[in-house]
């Protein structure tokens, strides 16, 4: 029997009768019923297994590198430049990264599709109505998100997804020559933007490298329209003649955002709008280049005539996920020197400390009376397999597990804070909390997160973000709950979590979870500040949440220690 994969809401484009695999639940009618007449049909299974994961994300990392050096070389010759592939690297690796990520995911659930149904065919939208090119590193972010994009990702993924992937073909790439730097005397000054330090902290930092401070000036990048002709030319022949790799190659050049390629020399243009220096000694940042082309241009420029490039950590998950996102990875690959909130398992990670609760004092009521949950997005089409977490997984189930083996006493003063990118994600999980926990408190979106806190005896982290070492190093009564099934633990940090599963700080089974809040209840910084408690806290804060004694001295001493000019002056 023939089945359909359905990849897209336009029923104009199903068939009109059989069995129908939706590759989703968004591809649902409302009334799903309504199909029985003319099909019969399922959700498809999307989820992995640890060992489908792993080598998920090591095809990830496969792609990456393969690709990383070929962009490097095709860029060079559409612009006529002789750039190194880190320059290209800091001004394309947040697209490149996601996007192999990305197609390494789409490409597994098609595997596991193809494996599963004896008959596939894939339906989706019409392929020549939609562009696959972002404009920017933003618009692509944003093109994840949309269910039309994502249903021409699987269609053009489908033929590839029957392929064999030869990961010896990496090995057909000679990387870049790596010319020497030209340090010119003329590097000067400290450029700090968007460093996740507190802005007058921020502030403070700048006046003690005698850097002007300055609001962040975004300047928008181009938004040009793709030229096939243009794309049409490159030349793409990997030496190998190897089907999968060719393939690749090509999808890399049909959906590379047109910044890189048509406006490359207009975001160049745009560069001088952002009134930086053009060779300072050192840039500091630690999450503009995540999203700021202009900036990431101006940046490459910088570092090819020497100047430092200082990445710091700007969230949770850094360290602790087996899977390192996107970020992690990225920053890793670019960065001259990386500054992380305590954890150095990278060859270039300096353990620093945790920049957004630095001069900041937690202000907790008098009777803090209530707990407060605070929970993940779930995803309708998960960029990875290994980062966001799908609708169909069984965090939405663990939660309200938890919450209905609560003491009622405890259910009314508890406040569930759902996750403010929920909405863009493409599930109903906030329609579902409600209907499931009508009676549960679900703040209101004007409350400050600082509000919740204050007012809470407690604070329960579902997922592996940055609330969780946030709320630990300003010494916050923290429960932590998740499973493996959702986040798993790298090698380092085990033991630290075992640490804290010891003292009732990190638990798994939801139901164990609500026992001991029970248990705690009536005097929870008792338990808080008891000196087993305290001695896992310490473990956790020293590498997940450091605080040094006088932070901007550690940062500024560390800038000035690490660009160039330092050593001409030993």
């Amino acid at each position: 029997m023939t089945s359909y994969l359905i990849t897209t809401t336009d029923r104009s484009r199903w068939p009109n009768s059989g069995h129908l695999v939706f590759i989703g639940t968004f591809c649902l009618p409302d009334d799903p019923d309504s199909l029985l007449d003319n099909y019969t049909f399922e959700i498809a299974d999307t989820s992995f297994s640890s060992d489908e994961t792993l080598y998920c994300f090591h095809e990830a990392e496969i792609l990456h590198t393969l690709s990383s050096i070929r962009i490097a070389q095709i860029l060079n010759n559409v612009h006529c430049l002789e750039k190194s592939e880190k320059y290209w690297a800091i001004l394309t690796g947040v697209w490149l990264r996601l996007f192999t990520d990305l197609i390494s995911s789409r490409l597994s659930t098609l595997r596991k599709l193809i494996s599963t149904f004896a008959d596939l065919r894939i339906i989706g939208e019409d392929s020549d109505l939609i562009n696959r090119a972002a404009f920017n590193t933003v618009d692509f972010h944003k093109l994840t998100r949309n269910a039309r994009w994502n249903s021409l990702v699987y269609l053009d993924l489908w033929d590839l997804a029957q392929s064999d992937f030869d990961s010896a073909s990496i090995y057909g790439f000679k990387p870049l020559p790596i010319e020497p730097l030209d340090i010119s005397n003329q590097q000067s000054g400290f450029v700090l933007s968007a460093t996740y330090l507190p802005r007058f902290q921020e502030i403070l930092l700048q006046l003690r490298l005698f850097s002007f401070p300055r609001r962040i000036n975004v300047i928008p990048a181009p938004t040009e329209n793709v030229n096939k002709q243009m794309r049409d030319r490159l030349t793409l022949d990997n030496g190998h003649r190897n089907k999968f790799t060719q393939e690749f190659f090509n999808l890399i050049c049909r959906y590379m955002p047109t910044v890189f390629f048509e406006g490359f020399n207009n975001a160049a243009n745009l560069i001088p709008k952002m009134k930086f220096q053009l060779h300072p000694r050192a840039i500091f940042t630690s999450n503009r280049h995540l999203y700021d082309d202009v900036f990431n241009l101006w940046a490459a420029e910088a570092t090819e005539c020497g100047t430092c490039l200082v990445l710091g950590q700007h969230g949770g998950n850094y360290g602790i996920s087996r899977f390192p996102s996107y970020a992690e990875r990225h920053e890793s690959f670019i960065a001259n020197a990386y500054i992380t909130w305590g954890w150095d398992t990278k060859p270039d990670s300096i353990p620093g400390m945790i920049f957004t609760t630095i001069g900041f004092r937690w202000k907790r009521s008098k009777n803090p009376s209530r707990a407060l949950i605070v929970t993940d997005h779930l995803w309708s089409q998960p960029r990875t397999a290994f980062h966001d977490l799908n609708e169909s997984s069984d965090y939405l189930e663990h939660i309200l597990s938890l919450v209905r083996s609560l003491h009622p006493k405890i259910q009314n003063s508890l406040t569930i804070r759902l996750h403010n990118g929920q909405s863009e994600t493409g599930s109903r999980a906030n329609n579902i909390w409600r209907e499931q926990l009508p009676t549960i408190d679900f703040g209101r979106p004007k409350d400050s997160f600082k509000k919740l806190v204050g007012a809470s005896k407690m604070v329960i982290v579902a997922h592996n973000s940055t609330t969780l070492p946030e709320t630990m190093s300003l010494g916050i009564p923290t429960l932590i709950t998740w499973t493996q099934n959702w986040v798993e633990i790298r090698e380092d940090a085990g033991p630290i979590f075992a640490k804290l599963a010891e003292v009732g700080i990190y638990h798994e089974d939801p139901v164990a979870l609500a026992n001991h809040i029970s248990n705690i209840w009536e005097d929870v910084d008792g338990w808080w500040n008891s000196s087993e408690v305290l001695k896992a806290r310490e473990l956790f804060c020293h590498h997940y949440a450091r605080s040094v004694p006088k932070p901007l001295r550690f940062l500024h001493q560390l800038l000035v220690d690490v660009s160039p000019a330092a050593e001409k002056r030993i």
